[in-house]
């Protein structure tokens, strides 16, 4: 069993980033995808033990095919700031 097994999720929409689900280690959340959202990236943070370092991945999910669009955001709003 991992010492620590925590996840977050944020969606870029055209208004910035917004908060999604997560799972910390002290409680978890449902959030629902903002309907206007066109990209959502989860980052994952496993520590296999107490003395360990972090494994750390990050998915990305598009929801739009328009990378252009997802580019223009990003430059604008930057990448996501997780707090796990």
């Amino acid at each position: 069993m991992a010492a620590s097994n925590e996840w977050e999720e944020e969606h870029l929409t055209p208004n910035g980033w917004v908060s999604g689900s997560y799972k910390h280690d002290n409680g978890s959340g449902t959030v629902a995808v903002p309907a206007d959202a066109v990209l959502t990236v989860r980052r994952h943070v496993v520590v296999p033990a107490l003395v360990a370092l972090p494994n750390v991945d990050v998915t990305e999910t598009p929801h739009t095919t328009d990378k252009a669009l997802i580019k223009k955001l990003r430059e604008e709003f930057g990448e996501p700031v997780f707090g796990c």
